[in-house]
């Protein structure tokens, strides 16, 4: 039994975790390439990509919702409805890419100014964001296919088109960044044109995959409009809390980039390279924390109780073991990863520090990760879920940031350690709620 748990979860959580990497990999890509044209550039690719930060937490939160009934559809074998809550995702999924693309292309100079006051910062933000924006549309359909895909024990699919996307985006940033082979040189403009062509390329070939290979996901545009008002409110009550949860957690970041950036250009730097090598560390988190959805959530719909209390332990210890590795191999690399950056002494140094901030907190984060992600949302326990996240996030880190920042002008690393000491509350209050099996509720029963 163990074997067979150990077997599944893994053939989860590794291509889960390969394809989070490789998404990372796309980020640190653009940093390092982008980074080669001064700090300036780095600043404004930092300032630019808080706009897709927040439209990607918008579609998880969404996704999250959902794919707790896409797992317990799945686990039940109900295929009608499984493909009805594709649709109920897709459509407010397109509904907001077509928002928050528009305000990207036609007003890129008045959001990003809510970031910086630096003229050239802005202005590489704007010109960067206005062609990056095309790509929203295409980004709401392939990450809703890639969350049912890794909701019905498909994630080798999104795994692989993210790999097709790495290297059109690494391929088409050398040629149009430098104008290299007889290309155009259009600098920061480059990187954005290669992120829109990856992303087109990337959406149409999962499409393509979903509907050739007829996978669980390939579902009928007339099944997907099929809307059942009960199973809308039920999708919807369920999904809300995590909907709102992702949504107000996003602005939460965003506002502490915000802070982050009041304290100047080189610390904007120092924090677009320490993210962009901490998503890297965070991508077997989410892979665990996946898995775990996947697992308990089928577990759930298909009524094996028994099996969801022990399975839950297993991905708790798979989880904290995963963010002590991590954290280690990072702690080891972090100066000779920071070391490819062209950037100067100080910004380097500031790197380097927040870095180690974040290699300490990794294994108390991996665990809050699969707790809300892959514990407390696999038996639609999101109204907890919620308040734990969030909580910790506007209680503590954000007012802690803020006045370290603007009472006190800490360093951007000391400003980073308190925003991140809301981890250490979500995981104490998180761990009670786990203990309680209050989590575990069949949403599907009556279907």
């Amino acid at each position: 039994m163990s074997e067979n748990f150990y077997k599944r979860a893994l053939a989860i959580a590794v291509p889960i975790a390969i394809h989070n990497l490789i998404i990372s990999s796309i980020n640190m890509a653009d940093v390092f390439m982008v980074g080669q044209l001064g700090e300036s550039a780095i600043a404004a690719l930092g300032i630019s990509n808080q706009l897709m930060f927040l439209f990607i937490l918008f579609l998880f939160g969404m996704g999250s919702g959902g794919s707790i009934f896409i797992s317990q559809f799945y686990g039940k074998k109900d295929r009608v409805n499984l493909h009805r809550v594709i649709g109920i995702m897709m459509v407010p999924a397109l509904a907001i890419s077509i928002i928050m693309a528009s305000g990207a292309i036609f007003i890129p100079k008045v959001l990003m100014s809510v970031f910086s006051k630096d003229a050239e910062v802005l202005d590489q933000s704007a010109r960067y964001l206005m062609i990056v924006g095309l790509s929203y549309p295409f980004t709401a359909i392939s990450v809703i296919y890639q969350v049912v895909l890794r909701s019905t024990d498909k994630p080798v699919i999104p795994m692989y088109t993210s790999f097709f996307a790495l290297i059109i985006n690494i391929s088409f940033n050398w040629l149009l960044i430098f104008g290299n082979m007889g290309f155009p040189k259009f600098g920061i403009e480059g990187a954005a044109i290669a992120t829109v062509i990856a992303r087109v390329l990337e959406t149409l070939l999962t499409v393509f995959i979903v509907y050739y290979t007829k996978s669980v996901a390939a579902a009928k545009i007339k099944v997907m409009l099929d809307f059942k008002m009960d199973l809308i409110k039920k999708v919807f009550v369920t999904s809300m809390p995590v909907f709102i949860n992702e949504s107000v957690w996003a602005s939460g970041i965003v506002v502490l980039n915000i802070i982050f950036a009041s304290l100047g250009t080189e610390s904007i730097a120092a924090v677009n390279i320490m993210d962009s090598v901490g998503r890297l560390s965070f991508a077997a988190f989410i892979g665990i924390a996946n898995a775990g959805a996947v697992v308990l959530g089928t577990d759930i719909g298909a009524q094996k109780y028994d099996a969801v209390w022990e399975h839950s332990k297993k991905f708790a210890s798979m989880s904290i073991y995963a963010g002590i590795a991590v954290s280690i191999i990072l702690f080891i690399t972090a100066p000779s990863v920071i070391s490819i950056y062209n950037i100067s002494a100080t910004v380097s140094d500031l790197a380097y520090k927040t870095l180690l901030v974040w290699v300490f907190m990794i294994p108390i984060v991996s665990f809050n990760c699969l707790n809300i992600v892959g514990i407390l949302r696999s038996g639609g326990d999101t109204r907890a879920a919620l308040w734990i996240d969030i909580g910790a996030l506007w209680a503590i880190g954000v007012p802690l940031a803020f006045i370290g920042a603007y009472y006190f002008s800490l360093p951007i690393y000391l400003v980073y350690l308190l925003s991140k000491t809301e981890e250490i509350f979500k995981f104490i209050f998180g761990f009670k709620r786990y203990l309680s099996k209050k989590w575990i509720k069949n949403l599907v029963e009556e279907f």
